[in-house]
């Protein structure tokens, strides 16, 4: 991998607010050694974001490797755990998640910055991942943060992995801000939902972006199949040692009647995510865009991991004619 300067002005911006670049140091980022380099900008998008499993999965089955990966959210969750060599083992997590487990990791904090600490999670992935650092990584990553005071959009790659990506995923309201390097983070996707810019900064000259919000009237607004089940959990799966987390699960998820506190949050968020995806995408738009389509899996439904899974799948069957033809063009493109 070799370094090289930016060009692009509004890079520049975003590097200087990244917090692994000193103040007065030369603004570099990798460019990969790859004529024809594939960047792969995996989208936010809660649970629908195991649809990114999918395509990785089928991008490689038919030789199409990214040289260089970018992610916000469950964006950066995956791309983490591809680039880390453990994409395997976080599909059989996902897989085995039910609802029951699911809530096993909502580690509840009604009197912090946020509704969940994502203690739980972060040990989670601190048993698989431990110290692993972004130079131990078999190909580069971005993971996209928001610095909280600031609202500059921060791009994390280097450090501690775990950390970055626990910085990247911390949805406001629902999990407490992460603290790395002297900042407070928030979910990245504040600021971009899909980083096709940090792609084309680490050099891709193909960028695939894997756009999680295409349905965007498919179930954003109201959790239907959670909230018709009185919060998630069925009767087999009340607990008998607590006569206040079923009400409590239903506050923050809903009922058949209304939409719950966590509910309303996300989809709020959700709704302006699209929008700030939309105008990001029309400014800088990637050269292949893969949308999976998930209308039946709401943004708590982790518990589908296997339709999402195939969702990525099929989304990249639609346009592999495409790639192969970009890929086809920047072959002739080197050789003259």
């Amino acid at each position: 991998m070799t370094t090289g300067p930016v060009d692009n002005p509004q890079q520049q911006e975003l590097l200087r607010a990244d917090d692994t670049v000193s103040k007065g140091d030369p603004v570099l980022v990798p460019v990969a050694n790859d004529h024809a380099a594939i960047g792969l900008a995996l989208g936010a998008g809660a649970a629908r974001g195991w649809s990114h499993i999918g395509v990785v999965e089928r991008l490689l089955e038919v030789g199409i490797e990214p040289s260089v990966v970018a992610g916000t959210s469950i964006g950066a969750l995956i791309g983490g755990c591809y680039a880390a060599d453990l994409l395997g083992e976080l599909k059989d997590f996902a897989l085995a998640l039910t609802r029951r487990r699911l809530f096993s990791f909502l580690d509840i904090s009604w009197g912090g910055s946020g509704l969940i600490t994502g203690d739980r999670l972060t040990a989670l992935l601190d048993e698989h991942m431990g110290d692993l650092q972004f130079a131990d990584l078999k190909l580069p990553l971005i993971c996209i943060a928001t610095e909280l005071l600031t609202g500059h959009e921060i791009w994390l790659r280097q450090g501690a992995v775990v950390s970055a990506m626990r910085g990247s995923y911390a949805l406001p309201g629902i999990f407490k801000p992460a603290h790395r390097d002297g900042k407070w983070l928030i979910d990245g996707a504040v600021v971009n939902p899909i980083p096709v810019s940090a792609c084309r900064a680490m050099g891709a000259r193909l960028v695939i972006a894997v756009n999680l919000n295409s349905d965007a009237f498919g179930g954003t607004v109201i959790q239907q199949s959670l909230a018709a089940q009185g919060g998630g959990l069925t009767q087999t799966e009340t607990p008998t040692n607590s006569k206040e987390r079923p009400s409590m699960l239903r506050q923050m998820i809903g009922s058949s009647d209304e939409p719950g506190l966590t509910t309303v949050l996300v989809a709020a968020f959700n709704i302006t995510q699209d929008r700030l995806a939309r105008s990001r995408l029309a400014g800088d738009p990637p050269d292949i865009n893969i949308m999976p389509r998930t209308p039946g899996i709401g943004l708590f439904e982790f518990d589908k991991a296997e339709e999402a899974i195939d969702a990525g799948r099929m989304a990249v069957d639609r346009v592999l004619p495409e790639i192969e033809y970009a890929l086809e063009v920047l072959e002739r493109v080197s050789e003259l």
